[in-house]
């Protein structure tokens, strides 16, 4: 399962409201409506993220949204991470912990920072196949960190941006410019950022060594959580179409039927509540890949396919026909 925190889902569907779409049909399309958005411990399946962005785009008109969004962000909508990364004593310091703990904000891929003669880099691979939204808002939102964070009064410059998306058009590629202001490969092999290795060392503004100690060692805590709920939701999706008890769960992850029911409730959440997630979010997936409803309802383990197609209105308010012709 791949997911997103709830801090970035929230400041995503608050930056589209404020450029003039509607909050309410936004969180009609995120998984339950939008009342985890608060939970700062609730992580968004990859699909909410995706179709957030698609749906900016198309009544924006700009497909630009993701370098745009990442501009808006600040380092407190990381979460913890952020706070982490704002007392660090150095852009290398900051990074280094967004190395090890970044699946504290999504699981969506890898991070990487290589050193050369030269230069430095800073990638991003994907681990699932995604929009071209994400990689924008992850540099744009660096960069923006970066320039807003360094005690360095002169302006802070990128050799050049790879980017594994297709060519845009001319007037997106100005925009693009415009943010990185550095040459920019499209349609690259990476999604990368080449920088000074000299910037690695610029120190920030905020620095504190004894909170930035003190955050890192919570956020290792909090990592450790986060992949225990990842693992309980790889193991759930693997075995579709059979329901696993939550007995069964408990079991594979060596863990007592009692133990996960008491950590599923720190988390406000239950396991029959991760089942419906992980239900709706396979449904939209294999009905757009072309599935009729009753393949689906069998591949996700449902009784029977109006039992499904009863579970997919109450998710999307709609029906899988409807939302095939609407959306």
């Amino acid at each position: 399962m791949y997911f997103v925190s709830s801090q970035i889902i929230r400041s995503l569907t608050s930056y589209l409201a404020s450029q003039g779409l509607n909050k309410e049909h936004l969180l009609n399309n995120i998984t339950q409506g939008g009342q985890q958005l608060n939970n700062s411990r609730y992580k968004y399946p990859l699909a909410d993220y995706e179709q957030l962005m698609s749906i900016g785009a198309k009544h924006l008109n700009r497909n630009t949204v993701g370098l745009e969004f990442g501009q808006a962000l600040n380092a407190q909508n990381w979460g913890l991470l952020g706070h982490i990364a704002l007392v660090s004593d150095s852009l290398l310091s900051a990074l280094q912990h967004a190395l090890k703990l970044h699946t504290l904000v999504r699981n969506i891929g890898t991070i990487s920072l290589h050193h050369h003669p030269q230069h430095s880099s800073l990638e991003w691979h994907p681990k699932t196949p995604v929009t071209h939204f994400m990689a924008d808002e992850l540099f744009s939102s660096w960069l923006a960190f970066a320039q807003q964070c360094c005690e360095w009064q002169a302006p802070l410059m990128l050799n050049q941006v790879k980017l594994m998306r297709p060519q845009p058009s001319i007037n997106e590629v100005k925009q693009y410019q415009s943010v990185f202001n550095c040459p920019i490969e499209f349609n690259s092999t990476t999604n990368s950022m080449i920088f000074d290795s000299q910037l690695l060392h610029c120190p920030l503004k905020g620095a504190n060594n004894e909170l930035e100690t003190l955050l890192a060692a919570q956020a290792i805590n909090y990592n450790h959580e986060a992949q225990c709920i990842s693992q309980l939701k790889a193991l759930i999706t693997q075995h579709l179409p059979e329901r696993l008890s939550v007995q069964q769960a408990a079991q594979a992850l060596a863990l007592s039927t009692r133990s996960l029911q008491r950590y599923l409730k720190q988390q406000h959440t239950s396991y029959s509540k991760i089942i419906d997630e992980i239900c709706k979010q396979q449904a939209l997936i294999l009905l757009k890949q072309g599935l009729s409803s009753l393949n689906i309802a069998t591949a996700l383990g449902f009784s029977e396919q109006s039992a499904f197609q009863r579970a997919f209105k109450r998710w999307y308010c709609i029906t899988p026909k409807k939302y095939l012709t609407e959306k």
